[in-house]
């Protein structure tokens, strides 16, 4: 999976969206009684594509030292939209690894 996709399948409205035909051919959503869910394929390959991208992301943010320079945080990651490094940067703050500062940037803990 790559950014794109990910975005698109995370914001994706199932039951609005005329995309969605073309998804449940690939195996991402099934439809039961006109109502679209989400299969265990799209959600291992979410949970896969977030495993890689945080490690990326971290290793990005280690390597700077912090993400002040979001950009080239970004792009040393491999990662194009804000928006995901925005879904991945919270991820590492659950888990603990990094932490935001009070300008709200993130930083290694």
């Amino acid at each position: 999976m790559d950014e794109e996709l990910f975005r698109h399948l995370i914001f994706l409205e199932a039951n609005n969206s005329s995309d969605i035909e073309e998804f449940i051919k690939l195996g991402y959503f099934i439809r039961c009684d006109d109502t679209v869910y989400r299969t265990e394929k799209l959600e291992e390959d979410i949970k896969e594509f977030v495993e890689l991208k945080k490690e990326e992301l971290f290793a990005a943010i280690k390597k700077l030292g912090s993400a002040r320079e979001i950009n080239r945080v970004m792009e040393l990651a491999g990662i194009q939209q804000f928006i995901t490094f925005s879904i991945l940067a919270d991820e590492l703050v659950r888990e603990g690894r990094i932490i935001k500062d009070k300008e709200n940037i993130c930083v290694i803990r």
